[in-house]
């Protein structure tokens, strides 16, 4: 047990675990603030790109600073990153999954308001999914359940962050003069 305690002590894993669970926090606030919203869209979830991307970079700011004395490698940068994203799409998903479990009538809102997106938009989605799929989409609906929500933050942000991540990593990286950390 103290093995496992002592390699979650380290900053690199530490630091980073701290802001992806506040990432994934204001990511699940800015869900529940969106759900209350009249006009509420199926793609206000990409919001969340920036959030993470804004603790991301907050986290590779605080580790250069406090930890690396003003120096972090890139790959150092990478890896908060990336710890930061995961653990906040994870605990994101987990605190969607379990509101929706504990208020069923907040899921089959969700639910309408996904089929009339689709409904709404359904000539667009047709030539871009094309019939079979738009159906499908159309009948995935039905299908959710809260435990579909644990790994919606991944696919909903995973193309974007990665391009934020590499760029967040690049900005804050610095060498020492010496070449050694």
């Amino acid at each position: 047990m103290k093995n496992v305690i002592n390699f979650f002590n380290k900053p690199l894993l530490k630091i980073p675990l701290l802001f992806g669970l506040v990432a994934g926090l204001v990511c699940f606030l800015f869900f529940l603030i969106v759900q209350n919203l009249d006009k509420f869209s199926s793609t206000s979830r990409l919001l969340d790109v920036g959030f993470f991307s804004i603790l991301i970079a907050a986290a590779c700011w605080y580790y250069r600073k406090n930890i690396g004395k003003g120096y972090m490698h890139m790959w150092e940068g990478i890896s908060i990153g990336y710890v930061v994203w995961l653990t906040g799409a994870l605990f994101c998903g987990y605190l969607t999954s379990l509101f929706f479990y504990f208020f069923p009538n907040s899921l089959l809102h969700y639910k309408n308001i996904l089929r009339q997106s689709l409904l709404t938009n359904k000539e667009e989605a047709v030539k871009v999914w094309g019939k079979e799929l738009y159906d499908q989409k159309i009948a995935d609906i039905d299908l959710l359940e809260p435990s579909s929500f644990i790994f919606d933050e991944f696919r909903f942000t995973l193309l974007l962050i990665v391009m934020a991540v590499l760029l967040i990593a690049l900005i804050f990286r610095k060498q020492h003069p010496s070449g050694t950390a």
